[in-house]
């Protein structure tokens, strides 16, 4: 599905494209519609802009045992390499 954000809209809105889509992605993160690597794709940029957008707007960053648990992992390989 494609949704169309008209130019007319964006001018309603006030916002260049680019920053709303970054308010959309921030969102759909803030709902838990989107992961974090998912929401800075949408919104076309790297993960750890995307992290610091979060904290300007007073989000937090979801991180949950399965991912720690990935990144222990990731660790405790990269360790013995």
């Amino acid at each position: 599905m494609s949704i169309v954000i008209t130019d007319d809209i964006l001018r309603l809105a006030n916002m260049p494209e680019s920053e709303f889509k970054l308010e959309l992605a921030l969102y759909m993160y803030a709902k838990g519609i989107l992961t974090l690597g998912k929401a800075s794709e949408f919104a076309g940029i790297p993960k750890i802009i995307f992290q610091k957008e979060l904290g300007k707007n007073d989000l937090t960053v979801s991180y949950d045992r399965e991912e720690f648990e990935k990144d222990l992992v990731t660790i405790k390989k990269h360790k013995s390499d």
